[in-house]
């Protein structure tokens, strides 16, 4: 009865944020970094716990602790032949609404694997009601190809082939096609130029961490099971 109760509530709060939201920003990686760092924002990894584990997860210093709140977009589950199933989280709203609560105000990037993922998931938040969105991807890659929407964003990026040795082994890494547009950590442009410009974590540079934080990784309650 209560999850009935709680999807009312959900499609009532779908039904008034339409048209009101306001459209979800792509920026860099670097620009979600300064954020966070500062205080303006929280960053949500919308990956799987097993990606945050063995790739690695934002931080504000190499190896320190982990610095997004993790709510996982989907389900994936692969079997003994190899076949991978991806299906929707069912209780991402939820989480979403446990956490973040009423304030739809507040200030929140999304963040993947490479910007699919977070494309989509920024839609859904948009349509909660939430008005000040961020996404960690290349725009200009953005509707490029039917199949392609997002990319060259997230923590990965879509192609990410180096060796990671952190931002004080690479403090002037270029993306992969060497193009002018780059970022450091001390200096960097908003500008993104060219369409296969990397944004995402990695190729940035930026600090990451293997380290696993229970209290940004939030559980279904009780009376929502």
């Amino acid at each position: 009865m209560k999850k009935k109760l709680f999807a009312l509530l959900v499609m009532s709060v779908l039904v008034v944020g339409i048209g009101s939201a306001a459209a979800v920003e792509q920026i860099t990686a670097q620009e979600a970094y300064d954020m966070v760092n500062s205080g303006q924002a929280t960053l949500i990894d919308l990956r799987t716990l097993e990606e945050c584990y063995w790739v690695g997860s934002p931080a504000l210093v190499p190896g320190g602790d982990p610095i997004a709140v993790v709510i996982p977009w989907q389900i994936i589950m692969i079997d003994n032949r190899g076949t991978v199933t991806k299906e929707y989280n069912p209780d991402f709203d939820t989480l979403v609404w446990q956490k973040f609560g009423d304030d739809k105000d507040q200030t929140l990037i999304v963040m993947c694997r490479s910007g699919k993922r977070s494309t989509a998931a920024a839609g859904e938040l948009e349509q909660l009601g939430f008005t000040n969105l961020y996404e960690i991807d290349n725009y200009l890659k953005e509707g490029e190809k039917e199949d392609s929407v997002g990319g060259r964003g997230g923590f990965q990026g879509t192609s990410y082939k180096n060796t990671y040795d952190g931002y004080r082994g690479h403090p002037e890494r270029l993306p992969e096609n060497n193009s002018p547009w780059k970022i450091t950590v001390e200096t960097y442009t908003e500008d993104i130029n060219n369409t296969e410009d990397s944004v995402s974590w990695m190729d940035t540079g930026l600090p990451i961490t293997q380290k696993i934080d229970p209290d940004l990784i939030p559980t279904l309650e009780d009376e929502y099971r």
